[in-house]
């Protein structure tokens, strides 16, 4: 699994870099086919408490994606991979399934 960490409008630390990474990296624990993962974080330019993750997922022939906002990156971030972990145990589930028009 490839991973991409981007920060837009702010130095991101080693540290925020390493947590981003080690959290997405768990992913593959409920999907191992996962291509490549996007991380994006952002900082609200008004100077607000925002502090935004997304977070896009490649699987084979479909991309799963998450946003979130929070006071932390850290909070945004373990948002997103509760919403994509979410969305890979549904992804799996139907990969798995026994209905032949949904793999067309």
């Amino acid at each position: 699994m490839q991973t991409q960490i981007t920060a837009r409008h702010f130095d991101a630390s080693p540290e925020l870099r390493t947590y981003a990474a080690e959290r997405v990296e768990r992913l593959e624990r409920y999907y191992d086919g996962i291509t490549d993962v996007r991380l994006v974080l952002d900082v609200a330019a008004n100077g607000t408490q925002d502090k935004t993750a997304e977070i896009t997922v490649n699987v084979y022939r479909q991309q799963l994606a998450a946003s979130e906002a929070a006071n932390t990156h850290e909070d945004a971030i373990d948002g997103c991979v509760r919403t994509l972990r979410r969305q890979l145990k549904r992804y799996k589930a139907k990969l798995r399934s026994t209905d032949k028009d949904y793999h067309r």
